[in-house]
Order: C-alpha cells, then sequence, then structure tokens
C-alpha cells in the first residue's frame, strides 16, 4: 500500500536527495528547495562599531558597487581587510545572509547595536531605488560627520575632565590619609573641635571605612540616573536639563541639527517624511524632544503642515518652523532641512567653545575651594592649641 509523505531531507543537492530518498525506500514526486532562515552563527556582538568604522565601511562597499562587484562578493571582501574584529564577524554573517537571498537591510537589522533605524532604513531605500552605493555614500558622509563631531565633543572635555580627576584625587587623599592623621593629634590633646572640623573627621572616617559602600552607591546612583532619563517618568528631569543655561542650549541645538540633518537625507533618498520622522526620532538624545517628534507625526499624518504641527509642539525654535514653511511652499523641504542643520551644528560648536570656556576656570576655583575648606578646618584647630600653649 502507497502512502504520501511530506518532509524535508538534507543534502547536498537535489540528486543526493533523491538518492538518499531511494535508500529509504522513498520515491519522491516532486523535490523543491526550503527557503533558508540564516541565523547569526556568531555571538552576540560585545563591542559595538564606532561611526568612523561603519563610515568606511560603507564607503568600500559604494567603491566595490560602483566597480560592477557583486554584492555579496563586495561584503566577503570587506571582512576580510577589516581589522575591526565585530565588523569583521558581522560582515561575514551578513555575507552569507545576502548569498542566501537575504536583502542586506534584512541582514543589518539582525545587529541593531551597530547600525541604527537611521542606517536600514537608508540601505532599504537604496535597495527599493536601485542606487544602494549612493546611499552608502550619502550614509558615510552622515556617519563621517557624526564621528567628527563626537571627536570635537571629546576633545573640548578633556582639559575639564583632567581638572575634575586631579581635583577628586586630591580631595580623596586629604580626607583619606592627611585627615586621619590630625585626627589622632586632636584625639591625644582632647581640646574641643569646630563644626566644620568635626563634620570633616566624620567624612574622613566615613570613606576611609565605608569606601565601598561609597563607590557602590555612586555606581549604583550612575546607574539609576541613566535608566531614569531613559524612561517617560523622568521627563521633567530631561525638560529641566534642557532649560541649563550653556549645557541645555549645546543639547538642544545638537539634538535639533541631527534630526533635521537625518530628516532631510532620508527624503533625499525617497523616504518619505512621516516615516522619516519616525526613523529620525530614535537619534535625538532628549525624550521630551523624541515624544514632541511623535506628535508632529501624528499631527502631519491627520493633514496638517509639518511647519505649524513643528510650531504648536512648542519644542523647536521659530527659526526651525520658517524654514520648513518655505521649504513645503518651494517644494524644496529637504534643501530647507538640510539648511536648518548646516546652521545649528555651526551654532552648536560655538555654544560647545563658550561651555569649555566657562567649565575649566569653574572646576579649578570649586576644586580649590572644597580643598580650601579642608585645609582651614584642620588647621583652626591646630592654630587654636597653639594659643592655648602659649
Amino acid at each position: 500500500m502507497l502512502k504520501r509523505l511530506d518532509g524535508t531531507i538534507e543534502a547536498e543537492s537535489e540528486t543526493a536527495a533523491i538518492r538518499q530518498l531511494g535508500n529509504l525506500g522513498v520515491y519522491p514526486l516532486t523535490i523543491t528547495e526550503a527557503p533558508v532562515d540564516h541565523q547569526p552563527r556568531v555571538s552576540p556582538i560585545r563591542h559595538c562599531v564606532s561611526s568612523r568604522a561603519l563610515a568606511d565601511m560603507s564607503r568600500q562597499l559604494a567603491d566595490l558597487l560602483n566597480g560592477g562587484v557583486p554584492l555579496a562578493n563586495a561584503l566577503s571582501l570587506i571582512s576580510q581587510q577589516t581589522e575591526h574584529r565585530a565588523l569583521r564577524e558581522v560582515m561575514t554573517e551578513v555575507a552569507l545572509g545576502v548569498r542566501d537571498g537575504q536583502a542586506l537591510s534584512e541582514g543589518l537589522s539582525r545587529y541593531p547595536p551597530n547600525f541604527s533605524p537611521l542606517f536600514i532604513s537608508m540601505v532599504k531605500a537604496g535597495e527599493a531605488g536601485g542606487n544602494l552605493d549612493a546611499v552608502l555614500t550619502r550614509l558615510a558622509d552622515v556617519l563621517d560627520g557624526e564621528a567628527e563631531l563626537k571627536a570635537k565633543v571629546a576633545s573640548a572635555l578633556v582639559y575639564p575632565l583632567v581638572v575634575l580627576g586631579i581635583g577628586l584625587v586630591t580631595i580623596v587623599v586629604l580626607l583619606t590619609y592627611v585627615v586621619p592623621k590630625l585626627s589622632t593629634l586632636f584625639a591625644e590633646t582632647g581640646q574641643s573641635l569646630p563644626l566644620s572640623t568635626r563634620a570633616l573627621l566624620a567624612a574622613s572616617e566615613s570613606l576611609s571605612q565605608w569606601w565601598w559602600a561609597w563607590l557602590g552607591g555612586i555606581v549604583i546612583g550612575l546607574g539609576g540616573v541613566r535608566m531614569g532619563l531613559a524612561s517617560t517618568g523622568w521627563a521633567f528631569v530631561d525638560r529641566l536639563t534642557w532649560r541649563m543655561p550653556l549645557w541645555g542650549e549645546l543639547i538642544r541645538k545638537l539634538d535639533v541639527a541631527r534630526l533635521t540633518r537625518n530628516v532631510g537625507v532620508m527624503m533625499g533618498q525617497g523616504v518619505p517624511v512621516l516615516q522619516a520622522l519616525d526613523v529620525a526620532s530614535t537619534s535625538v538624545s532628549s525624550l521630551s524632544l523624541r515624544q514632541a517628534i511623535l506628535r508632529v507625526k501624528e499631527e502631519t499624518q491627520e493633514g496638517k503642515s509639518l511647519a505649524h504641527t513643528l510650531t504648536l509642539s512648542g519644542a523647536f525654535p521659530a527659526f526651525v518652523s520658517s524654514m520648513v514653511a518655505i521649504g513645503e511652499e518651494s517644494g524644496t523641504l529637504e534643501a530647507a532641512l538640510l539648511k536648518i542643520a548646516a546652521r545649528y551644528e555651526r551654532e552648536a560648536d560655538q555654544s560647545m567653545r563658550l561651555l569649555v570656556t566657562v567649565l575649566e576656570p569653574t572646576l579649578i576655583v570649586a576644586v580649590g575651594l572644597i580643598v580650601m575648606v579642608i585645609v582651614i578646618s584642620m588647621l583652626v584647630p591646630i592654630f587654636q592649641l597653639g594659643l592655648v600653649a602659649q
């Protein structure tokens, strides 16, 4: 009695599959190749790829595609040439997926820590429009700009952070080494100590004996603040940060510049404005601004003009709404957004220089005052002891 069976078998080729089934006494009516669900074979990537490395990879891939190299071969070449370990592993897996018929955007989306929604959306638009090489070149320019901005911020903050670090080390050494030695002298004399000296001795004893608790509390506190700022419950802290002098202005200008540039770049590659707003909202650091962008998207989807919704949100300067209105009326919204981004990037650079100029002497004065208070609090009892001795 014949019985019909449906199933799958693993074999190197269709002929090998027929041979294996024949050995089992099974005679196939039809054989079709099962779709391959390619899964990454590497362990989860622990090290994120930097913007500079992604920019170099995008530019190399664009050059290879422009030179007529097939996508899978180009990805394999990049994986062999790159010195970045995490990027090499990712590109190897993505190349295998592309060889199995997977789209590049789908393969990259399996590694969200390394490839942002903006990157994925741009690649997907390039695949749909048939101009993947041009899109990758544009992405490389955007990533180079982000890497340059991060380098400027890092270099500007190096000196203030060094001053702060040296100040903190000095204070810790005073409290854990110098103050305890003097406290022994005060205990032997048995004299009455001023309030500031008693408070300093208590802080020194606490730091010396419970340093691990202090360290753990600082780590837990910073982690809690970081998690809280990412949740909607701490939106008031985000709004307070925006209102801070100098620092809030810098963050606001950087976010507006990043948002408008990303939306303008995506629109230039054929991404609809609503989708571009949705994707670009993930690139800003301010939670309140992200919420405002989503509200703008919803109201624009209902038929209102983008400039009008930006004005009503109250989260964007009047210059942004005016430029967007001009762009909508003239049909050059993409160019208007890029002009807004260029202006706010220049202003953010000026704000950053001003912030560093103010921050450096402020930190020096603050650390000096703390050290002065510690020294005076310890010297006053010594002077009193000398007066008593006379």
